[in-house]
C-alpha cells in the first residue's frame, strides 16, 4: 500500500462516492447499517495498523501511534454499537454510549496530529498557534456564509448559538490539520501525517454539514456528501496507518519550502476573502458578524507576520554569530586559542605586501616529548597551553603568535627594529624555559628559536622567510637546543649568549 498510495486514494474516493450514490436509494435503516459496517471494519483495520506502528516507534511517534490506535478502536467500537442498535439487539443506552465513544475518538485525532508533527519551541510555537487561530477565523467565515447562514436567516437564535458551539471546535480541528500538514516535509515519511490531516479535515467538514447544515435545513442525514464523508474519513485513516513514519532529513527545509504544502494554511484565508467579496458584490453590504470575523482573521495574520519578522531577525543574528564563530574556529587553534597556520599565512602575506620591517620567528619546544610520555596527552596539552599564554604575555600589541601544529609555534613582528626583535626573542626564550607545574609535578621545557627578517626594499616571499627561519631553528637545535639562531640571508648565525642554558632532556 505504501508504494501504491495514489491508486489506494483513488479507490478510497471511488468507494466513498459509490456509497454516497447508493445510500440515497436504500431504506434509512439499511443506509445506516451499511455506513456503520463499513466504518467499523475500516477503522478497526486502521487500529491494528497503528498498534503495530506504535510497537516499533519510540518517543513522540510512539505516543502518536498509540493515540491513533485508541481513536480508531473507539470509533470502530462505537459503530459496532450503532450497528447493533439498528435491529434493536441492544437498548437505546448502547447508542448513547456509541455517541460518547465517537466524540472521544474524534477528540483524540487532533492530539495524534500534534504528537506526530515536529515539536516547536519559542516564537515558532507562537507562530503555529497564530496560524491555527487565523485559519480558524477564515474557516468560520466560510462556515458562517455557507453553513450557519440558513439558521441565521430563519431567526433561530438558540440554534445559532448551539451551532456556533459545535462549529468552532470543528473549525479549530480543520485549522490544526492544515497547519500541521503545511509544516511537514513532502516525503514518504510525511504521508501518514498528510493523510491524517486530510482525514481530520474531511471528518470535521462532514460533522459540520450533518449537524449544522443538514440539521438546520431538515435535510436527510446522508445528503450534501455527508454519507460518503464519514466513509472517506475512515478510509484515509486506514491508509495513514499503513504509511512509513516520518524521519527528518538534512534537506527537509528546502524540500518543504519548494512544495505546495507550505501554502496550505493560506487557502482558507483566500477563500474567505473571495466569499466576502462575493457577498459585497451581490448584496452591497456585509453583516456585522462577517466584518468582525474578517477583521479578527486579518489581525491574526498581521500578528503572525510580525512574529515571523522577529523570528527572521533572530535567525539573522544567530546566523551572523555562527558565521563569526566558524570564522574564529577556522583561524584559531582549539587547544591554545592562538591563531593557527591559516591565520599566520594570511597575516604573513599581508605583512609581506606592506613591505615594511618584518621579523619572523619559528619556535620549537625542547623537552616536550618526555612530558607527553610521562604525564600523558593531558599533561602535554597543559604544557602547550602554558607556553601559549607566556607567548601572549611577552608580545607587544600588534605582534602575532601562532601555533603551527604539535609543539611548533611562530611569532610575526612588524614595524620594529632588529635589536628590539632580538630582545623579544630573548624574552621569549627566558619566559618559556621558566619551570611550570603540571599535574602537581614541576617540569620545564626549552625552546629553539630560528629568526628570519626582511627590511623595506627587500622583496622576500613568506615561503622564503619561513624556509630561512626553519633553517635557523634547526641550526639552533643542532647547537645545543634552547638557543636562538638568526638567518642573515645566507647562513644561520648565533646571537650573543643570554644565560647558561637549562638542561633539557
Amino acid at each position: 500500500m505504501r508504494t501504491r498510495l495514489p491508486i489506494a486514494l483513488l479507490l478510497a474516493l471511488a468507494v466513498a462516492s459509490g456509497f454516497q450514490a447508493v445510500v440515497a436509494h436504500l431504506p434509512a435503516r439499511w443506509g445506516y447499517a451499511v455506513s456503520d459496517f463499513l466504518i467499523m471494519l475500516t477503522v478497526g483495520y486502521a487500529s491494528v495498523g497503528y498498534y503495530r506502528q506504535a510497537s516499533c516507534a519510540s518517543g513522540r511517534l510512539r505516543a502518536a501511534m498509540a493515540v491513533g490506535a485508541c481513536s480508531t478502536a473507539l470509533w470502530s467500537l462505537a459503530n459496532g454499537l450503532f450497528l447493533l442498535t439498528r435491529p434493536s439487539l441492544l437498548g437505546a443506552g448502547a447508542e448513547q454510549v456509541g455517541g460518547l465513544l465517537s466524540i472521544v475518538a474524534v477528540a483524540l485525532l487532533p492530539v495524534g496530529l500534534i504528537l506526530i508533527a515536529a515539536p516547536l519551541r519559542g516564537l515558532a510555537q507562537v507562530r503555529r498557534i497564530l496560524d491555527i487561530a487565523a485559519v480558524s477565523g477564515a474557516i468560520l467565515i466560510l462556515a458562517w456564509q455557507f453553513i450557519l447562514a440558513p439558521a441565521a436567516a430563519a431567526g433561530d437564535r438558540e440554534g445559532i448559538i448551539v451551532n456556533l458551539h459545535f462549529t468552532v471546535p470543528e473549525a479549530l480541528a480543520v485549522a490544526l490539520a492544515l497547519v500541521t500538514a503545511a509544516g511537514s516535509v513532502p516525503s514518504r515519511g510525511a504521508r501518514a501525517l498528510h493523510l491524517l490531516a486530510a482525514a481530520a479535515v474531511v471528518l470535521a467538514v462532514t460533522m459540520m454539514l450533518v449537524v449544522v447544515h443538514n440539521g438546520t435545513t431538515r435535510s436527510l442525514w446522508f445528503e450534501n456528501g455527508v454519507g460518503g464523508g464519514f466513509v472517506l474519513g475512515a478510509l484515509l485513516m486506514a491508509l495513514a496507518s499503513r504509511q512509513a513514519l516520518p524521519t527528518p532529513g538534512d534537506d527537509d527545509v528546502r524540500r518543504l519550502m519548494d512544495s505546495a504544502w507550505a501554502a496550505m494554511p493560506y487557502i482558507p484565508v483566500i477563500l474567505a476573502v473571495v466569499a466576502v467579496a462575493v457577498v459585497q458584490v451581490r448584496t452591497g453590504r456585509l453583516g456585522s458578524m462577517l466584518v468582525w470575523l474578517l477583521l479578527g482573521t486579518f489581525g491574526l495574520v498581521l500578528l503572525r507576520q510580525l512574529t515571523t519578522l522577529r523570528m527572521v531577525g533572530g535567525m539573522a543574528v544567530a546566523l551572523q554569530r555562527q558565521k563569526e564563530q566558524l570564522a574564529y574556529q577556522a583561524h584559531h587553534d582549539p587547544l591554545t586559542g592562538l591563531p593557527n597556520r591559516a591565520a599566520f599565512q594570511e597575516r604573513g602575506d599581508l605583512a609581506v605586501r606592506d613591505g615594511g620591517d618584518m621579523v619572523l620567528m619559528l619556535l620549537d619546544l625542547d623537552g616536550f616529548k618526555p612530558i607527553n610520555d610521562t604525564l600523558g596527552h593531558a599533561g602535554g596539552d597543559q604544557a602547550l597551553v602554558t607556553v601559549a599564554r607566556r607567548l601572549g604575555e611577552a608580545l607587544r600589541p600588534g605582534d602575532v603568535a601562532c601555533r603551527l601544529g604539535g609543539d611548533e609555534f611562530a611569532v610575526l613582528v612588524t614595524g620594529t627594529s632588529p635589536d628590539d626583535a632580538m630582545s623579544l626573542a630573548r624574552r621569549l626564550l627566558t619566559s618559556i624555559r621558566e619551570p611550570m607545574t603540571i599535574q602537581q609535578s614541576p617540569v620545564a621545557v626549552g625552546v629553539s628559536i630560528g629568526i628570519a627578517s626582511s627590511t623595506p626594499g627587500s622583496t622576500p616571499s613568506l615561503d622564503l622567510l619561513l624556509q630561512q627561519a626553519d633553517m635557523a631553528m634547526y641550526d639552533a637545535k643542532a647547537n645545543g637546543k634552547n638557543t636562538i639562531r638568526c638567518h642573515d640571508g645566507e647562513n644561520a648565525v648565533p646571537l650573543p649568549p643570554v644565560a647558561a642554558p637549562v638542561a633539557v632532556p
